[in-house]
């Protein structure tokens, strides 16, 4: 277990400007399509007529809520990437140098090109790979965030690339990070796909940090809620529930709401069932419970039967080398013990 640094407001020095928040959100018109932000949300108004807790918080303090980064069957996506990477390029690099040595290499442009080949396909079937492991594999359990109304902090742990592959089968280094929750805002971003008689936008909740009270300098921006799921009416639903608590003096959790359970799979067949959203109670009951997972599985199972399959194995590896994380003494102290029956 791994106790992170606790840096207050502006003092780390990775906390910058981000070009991914433009100073001024675009005007939205009626069914219009476009990326960006799409809404800034104010601490005084409310942005929506029910706050929805959604079942991102983890545990609950007197004045305070932890909420969790890590959705329950989220890890893996990258393993199955690094090895689609690897067998992809593995087998072009593989076909490549067997059809060239069909063929004489005559001259230095020949060997400039071979070259140039066999650099290209080498490092996307293993220096890609390896950084795709990299993201998954010895990571911080979770990478939560807490909203302590008492003293009006925001806190939050987060990670920093080791560079260089001697970091690779090492942990993630991670710290602690404290902000002025009046120097938080909270804005709507949504990215558009578009494709063939299709556009999808996805939406995202993102909490951005100012320098100052006189300074609008972003210096720091963080993301909660699972962006492939959100709409605008659930994102601001939820951002309305932490607003409440900080500002109103809300409930925790709405009632009715469990609390979240980040399932830890012991096996690897288990770490297949998570990738896959299946629950238990049988084969019907994984058509019944809302997922568009299995309908994917079945109609396209070449694509996404080894997609699951390989996810759920980086799934059931991420977590086996997963570092837990421990919040600094300063910010245990700031907002006390967790409720009773919490961990």
């Amino acid at each position: 277990m791994t106790t992170s640094r606790l840096y207050r407001h502006g003092e780390h020095p990775e906390q910058q400007l981000s070009a991914d928040f433009p100073e001024t959100p675009p005007q939205a018109t009626d069914g219009a399509t476009f990326d960006g932000v799409v809404k800034r949300f104010d601490k005084r108004t409310r942005a929506h007529e029910n706050g929805m807790s959604m079942g991102w918080v983890k545990r609950t303090f007197t004045d305070a809520i932890e909420c969790t980064r890590t959705g329950d069957g989220a890890r893996g996506l990258g393993f199955f990437f690094a090895c689609a990477f690897f067998f992809g390029f593995g087998s072009a690099l593989l076909f490549g140098v067997i059809l060239n040595g069909l063929f004489d290499v005559d001259g230095l442009f020949d060997v400039v090109i071979l070259i140039a080949f066999l650099a290209l396909f080498v490092g996307g079937a293993f220096l890609l790979p390896l950084w795709g492991i990299r993201l998954e594999l010895f990571a911080p359990e979770d990478l939560p965030v807490i909203f302590d109304r008492k003293h009006r902090k925001v806190y939050q742990i987060t990670r920093y690339t080791q560079p260089g592959l001697k970091g690779l089968f090492k942990p993630w280094p991670t710290v602690a990070l404290e902000y002025d929750w009046d120097l938080v805002d909270a804005q709507l971003n949504v990215q558009t796909a578009v494709g063939p008689n299709i556009a999808k936008r996805q939406h995202s909740l993102w909490f951005v940090v100012r320098r100052s009270a006189d300074d609008d300098t972003p210096i720091d921006a963080f993301t909660l809620g699972n962006s492939l799921v959100f709409n605008e009416g659930l994102a601001s639903a939820f951002y309305e529930h932490i607003r409440r608590f900080m500002e109103e003096g809300g409930r925790h959790v709405v009632r009715g709401e469990p609390l979240a359970v980040v399932g830890r799979p012991e096996t690897m067949w288990e770490g297949v069932k998570q990738a896959a959203h299946y629950k238990g109670g049988g084969f019907r009951q994984w058509f019944r419970d809302g997922s568009l997972i299995p309908w994917m599985v079945i109609l396209l199972f070449p694509v996404f039967g080894p997609m699951i399959f390989l996810s759920g194995i980086g799934n059931y590896l991420a977590y086996k080398t997963s570092t837990p994380v421990r919040w600094p003494r300063e910010v245990l102290d700031a907002v006390g013990e967790p409720l009773a029956g919490q961990a």
